[in-house]
C-alpha cells in the first residue's frame, strides 16, 4: 500500500469519481502502520471502482483479448443447461485428477466453479473506464472478498491465469524485516535442533498451528483440548521431534501435554530477536517458521493456516517434492481429525472456499 500511495496517489494519479479532479491521502500520508485505517479506506473508494461482486455466487471471469464477454455467458449457460451432456460439475470429479492448466477454457471454467452458477464479468467497458478497482470489504453492504484470489479471478487465457499466480507468489509476499527475521529463527530452530539430539545431524523440525479463542465460537467443531491434539499429532509426527508451536493461546500452559512428548519451541523462545520489531509482524514471522516444518498439522477452517499449506506448496514445488506434479503435499495435514489428509491428494476448489488453499495456486504455473 504504501508504494502504491506513493507511486499513484502523491503524483495526482488518483482522481475523484465525482469531478475528475486529483484527490491526495489525507495529510498526504502514505506509511499507516499502526493508524486508524478508516480514513484510508474511505480515501480509497472515492479515488477507485466498487463493484459489489460476491465471490460464494459468482466467478469473476477475465474474456481473452481481443474478444467480446457474450461467449463467456453463453458457455455458463450451456454448462448451466448441460449441452454438451454432461452435468453440473461437482469438484469431486477433480479428486486425484485435475485439468491441465493449458486445457481448453470451458474444462478450466468447469473445475474452478465450485457450485456457482453466475459471472461476474470483468470486461472492456470496466477496464478502459476504471484505472483502479478495489475490492473492498465492507460490513455494512456484505461486500468481503473472503476466499483466495484464485478461486474467485478466472482467466479465459490460460496463459494470463498462470501468469497472474506467479505474479502473487514472486510479488505479494511479507517485507525483507519479516523475511529476513523467520529466516534468522528457522536457523536458530535448527540449530536448537541439532544440540538436542545429535542423531538429528539436519536440524530437522516439524510444526503445528493450533488456533483458539474466539475462533471456536464461529467453528465449534474444531474445539479440542491439548490432550486431543496431542492425539493428532502423534499419528504424524513421531515423539521427542522438535516441534514449533504457531498460535494465539495466551496461556502457553495449555500445551503442557504436548510438551511433554515433544521438544517444543514457541516464537517467544527466540525473544533476543524480537525486540526490534514490530509485534503486528509476529504472526506472520510464525507463518513463516512453521512453513518450513517438515511436517506441518493445520487448524482446518483458519485462513492462517491456509495461507501455511499455499507456502508449502510453492516450496513442493521448487524442491520437486513428492506428489508435487499432481498438486500433493505429502506432509500437511489439518487437526481436527475429518480434514487430517485434506492435502494429501489433489482437490478442485470447493466451498467453503476460505477453509483450506488448493493445489491449483501452485501446480503447474510455472508453464510458458
Amino acid at each position: 500500500m504504501e508504494q502504491f500511495l506513493e507511486r499513484e496517489a502523491l503524483n495526482g494519479h488518483l482522481k475523484s469519481k465525482v469531478d475528475g479532479e486529483a484527490i491526495y491521502p489525507p495529510g498526504n500520508q502514505i506509511r499507516w502502520d499502526n493508524h486508524q485505517l478508516n480514513p484510508l479506506w474511505k480515501y480509497i473508494r472515492n479515488v477507485t471502482k466498487t463493484f459489489n461482486w460476491n465471490p460464494k455466487q459468482c466467478v469473476l471471469a477475465f474474456p481473452a483479448a481481443g474478444t467480446d464477454d457474450q461467449h463467456l455467458f453463453s458457455m455458463m449457460a450451456d454448462v448451466l443447461v448441460g449441452k454438451d451432456g454432461r452435468p453440473f460439475p461437482h469438484f469431486s470429479e477433480y479428486q486425484g485428477r485435475p485439468v491441465n492448466v493449458d486445457a481448453p477454457p470451458i474444462e478450466r471454467f468447469r473445475e474452478i466453479l465450485a457450485g456457482r452458477r453466475k459471472i461476474c464479468m470483468y470486461d472492456k467497458e470496466i477496464h478502459d473506464e476504471n484505472p483502479v478497482v478495489h475490492f473492498k470489504a465492507d460490513q455494512a453492504d456484505g461486500t468481503r472478498l473472503i476466499t483466495q484470489f484464485y478461486a474467485f479471478l478466472w482467466f479465459e487465457d490460460w496463459r494470463h491465469d498462470l501468469w497472474s499466480k506467479r505474479f502473487i507468489r514472486d510479488n505479494l509476499r511479507y517485507n525483507n524485516e519479516i523475511m529476513c527475521l523467520s529466516a534468522r529463527i528457522i536457523s536458530a530452530l535448527r540449530k536448537r535442533a541439532k544440540q538436542r539430539s545429535p542423531m538429528n545431524i539436519d536440524g530437522i523440525y516439524d510444526a503445528v498451528h493450533i488456533r483458539r479463542g474466539d475462533f471456536q465460537q464461529q467453528f465449534p467443531m474444531t474445539e479440542m483440548d491439548a490432550r486431543e491434539i496431542l492425539v493428532g499429532l502423534r499419528e504424524f509426527i513421531s515423539p521427542g521431534s522438535a516441534l514449533f508451536i504457531a498460535t494465539n493461546e495466551k496461556d502457553l500452559s495449555f500445551f503442557r501435554p504436548i510438551q511433554e512428548v515433544y521438544d517444543v519451541s514457541f516464537l517467544g523462545d527466540f525473544g533476543n530477536m524480537l525486540s526490534d520489531i514490530n509485534p503486528n509482524y509476529f504472526p506472520l514471522v510464525e507463518q513463516m517458521v512453521a512453513s518450513r516444518g517438515r511436517v506441518f498439522v493445520g487448524t482446518f477452517f483458519s485462513t492462517f493456516s491456509a495461507y501455511i499449506a499455499r507456502l508449502r506448496g510453492y516450496y513442493s514445488v521448487k524442491e520437486e517434492q513428492i506428489g508435487h506434479m499432481t498438486g500433493g503435499l505429502e506432509n500437511t495435514f489439518f487437526l481436527p481429525a475429518p480434514w487430517k489428509k485434506e492435502m494429501r491428494l489433489y482437490q478442485a476448489i470447493h466451498k467453503p472456499l476460505y477453509g483450506r488453499d488448493f493445489p491449483v495456486a501452485w501446480r503447474d504455473i510455472d508453464r510458458l
